[in-house]
């Protein structure tokens, strides 16, 4: 299923892009324009990586692509037969809104020129107008899925309740994600912080030549007449899109790159008229320069070819490595793994699109783990969530009969919405059920604690499992099952270099690289809490078994690059972490006068406190610790001198 859905994706990426070379062609009649404008733009990385994926974009780009070649048939086409070209476009429009919403910029500049264009040509009839309008509407009937669907077909995933009018109509405005936004907030967007991060990320993806280009092309537009309406079109289209979006574009960006991932999928839609205009600056420049040295046309012809070829191949070399997926199989491992860590017939909370995509498809497209109910914790607010996907599960059970979790952060149980329940009554009807749950990840919803003075997470693999303070495990139970596990992680590459910073392959790896040492630190919590057991002999063999914990998980992260070099693919605060285990040990040994084996943790314990204030120093970061550090290395050293050089404190 996702090789044919990527291979689709791929599909409409290059119609789209070839939309670009014959719209560009039919307004310049110049193959090097057109090169230059497809080339440019589908060899892009932001174009080329989100063709690949399941994603909508690489489709919504074809719709946009398509819409901009209807304003050059409608330009180019006889006054008599503008309206039919109209009505074509307004079908394609509506047909495009079944797709992606921010279409309907695009959708309001062009119809309303073409609309301004036929009245001023007194060019379109009462009956041509409401056949426009007819033929509009026909291309939203991909809608009337939603009611089937709901109705009859009983769709394992959706979003809202498509059974009545009122449910349809929030789903196509997105109420309940942000209409027009990309977070419900009510807050608006930094269009200024937006616009200068889209003009970094312009140049960036389709260089400073294409800029320029395009400038060249709006500024002498007004010279070249059968280009002028076109160009001009154009160009209020990308400042209508711009203006608004970056206004509306309210998601949180401070210290989140990922967002930025999000926020930088919508320039592609700008990103194609821009590759146009571009694509027409390069005729502009080849006319411009004719006009004065007309002997040199046939030779500046092919230079031009030449360099539109060129810029497309400068593009395929840039991006081929970040845009290869033939090894990347972080997705499936990353699903697996969230999904192998609950046992037989057991509920998953999960909470994050990453998390909730990768685990659905998994169950619903290649039947993986489907005794596993998965529950998005974020959905779960919502009053349709219990009628529409409620039915589908198997053990998830809601509590009582109440229909809407408790999700405002202010509101308290009692007031405005009486019949909510929050996790404290999930955890409660789960247990009293006998039903394993599990939650992922640990940062459950603010405002909603009241589980916390009954239950624990007990973070026994990747996922963390809901644990009763009754039931609570000993620290050796505890270790029993994690040892169990703790091959869990093993087939994801956490090595988050091999992907582009924003994208979700980033994100996971950066996250699954830091659960690895989660178990092993709740075990440190754990036995830290009696403040002198780590000097008991008899403690020893727990203490390894910790440290063990903390080893696989460091060795799991740790590989060597090509200059010899070892790269670290987990936060500077798990060094400290492992430090601190390995100084336990060996204060455990040295107080008991075995000097050798007290001097092999204390090789251990320098290389990571070293490591840890290494590393922030290179992040610029300074720890509250170092004194406390420092002496305890300056210690060290003083009680083995040789301990760095000497291979008998080699830990094996």
């Amino acid at each position: 299923a996702v090789v044919s859905t990527q291979s689709t994706g791929s599909i409409i990426g290059g119609l789209a892009a070839s939309v670009i070379y014959i719209t560009t062609y039919k307004i310049t009649n110049f193959i090097p324009s057109a090169m230059f404008a497809s080339a440019v733009f589908a060899f892009s990385h932001l174009i080329w990586f989100h063709s690949i994926g399941a994603e909508i974009f690489s489709l919504n780009n074809l719709f946009c692509a398509l819409l901009l070649y209807w304003v050059v048939r409608f330009q180019r086409a006889a006054v008599s037969n503008r309206a039919r070209v109209a009505m074509e476009a307004s079908f394609l429009a509506g047909l495009s809104m079944c797709n992606q919403h921010t279409r309907v910029l695009f959708i309001v500049v062009i119809g309303g020129w073409m609309f301004v264009s036929l009245v001023r040509d007194k060019a379109i009839t009462t009956e041509q107008f409401v056949r426009t309008g007819a033929a509009f509407a026909l291309g939203l009937l991909p809608y009337i899925q939603l009611p089937i669907s709901a109705h009859f077909a009983g769709a394992a995933n959706t979003w809202g309740d498509h059974r009545t009018f009122s449910g349809i109509w929030k789903h196509f405005l997105r109420e309940e994600y942000g209409t027009f936004r990309l977070a419900a907030e009510e807050d608006e967007g930094d269009i200024m912080g937006n616009l200068g991060m889209y003009t970094h990320d312009l140049i960036s993806e389709l260089g400073v030549i294409t800029l320029l280009l395009c400038a060249l092309c709006v500024a002498t537009a007004w010279y070249f007449h059968h280009i002028k309406t076109i160009v001009y079109v154009y160009m209020v289209n990308i400042v209508v899109y711009l203006l608004f979006f970056c206004n509306q574009a309210n998601i949180d960006l401070q210290g989140h790159e990922h967002n930025k991932g999000v926020l930088e999928r919508f320039w592609m839609q700008a990103n194609i008229p821009v590759s146009m205009l571009a694509g027409c600056g390069v005729w502009c420049l080849y006319s411009l320069i004719c006009e004065r040295w007309a002997g040199c046309s046939k030779t500046l012809y092919y230079l031009l070819g030449l360099g539109a070829f060129l810029v497309g191949a400068q593009q395929i070399k840039n991006n081929f490595t970040s845009c290869d997926l033939s090894n990347n199989f972080i997705m499936r491992d990353y699903g697996r793994n969230l999904l192998d860590a609950v046992p037989h017939n057991g509920v998953l909370l999960l909470e994050g699109d990453v998390a909730s995509i990768t685990t659905s498809y998994l169950r619903y497209c290649e039947n993986y783990r489907a005794d596993v109910d998965v529950v998005d914790q974020e959905l779960i607010g919502f009053d349709w969530y219990k009628t529409m996907i409620g039915p589908r599960f198997n053990h998830y059970i809601f509590p009582y009969n109440r229909e809407i979790y408790f999700k405002v952060v202010e509101r308290r149980r009692g007031e405005i919405e009486p019949f909510s329940y929050n996790f404290q009554d999930i955890f409660d009807v789960h247990r009293a059920a006998g039903v394993p749950l599990y939650v992922y990840p640990m940062n459950m919803k603010e405002g909603d604690k009241e589980w916390n003075e009954k239950y624990d997470l007990v973070p026994t693999s990747m996922i963390f499992e809901v644990r009763h303070k009754e039931d609570d495990y000993s620290i050796e139970e505890f270790l029993d099952i994690v040892e169990q596990k703790q091959n869990d992680n093993s087939r994801i590459n956490c090595d988050k270099s091999l992907y582009p910073v924003r994208s979700w392959e980033h994100m996971i790896a950066e996250n699954c690289g830091n659960v690895h040492f989660v178990p092993a630190e709740y075990a440190h919590i754990k036995f830290s809490e009696d403040g002198t057991a780590y000097l008991k002999p008899q403690h020893r063999p727990l203490m390894i078994r910790i440290f063990n914990l903390y080893r696989r998980a460091h060795d799991a992260l740790s590989t060597k690059a090509e200059d010899g070099t070892i790269k670290l693919m987990y936060k500077a605060a798990h060094n400290e972490n492992y430090g601190i285990i390995s100084y336990l040990l060996y204060q455990n040994y040295f107080s008991a006068n075995e000097r050798l084996e007290a001097g092999k943790y204390a090789r251990i314990m320098t290389e990571q406190l070293e490591t840890y204030m290494r590393r922030n120093a290179n992040d610029k970061i300074i720890g509250n610790d170092y004194k406390n550090i420092k002496s305890v290395l300056a210690e060290a050293k003083k009680q083995f001198p040789d301990l760095k050089i000497n291979r008998k404190y080699d830990l094996v």
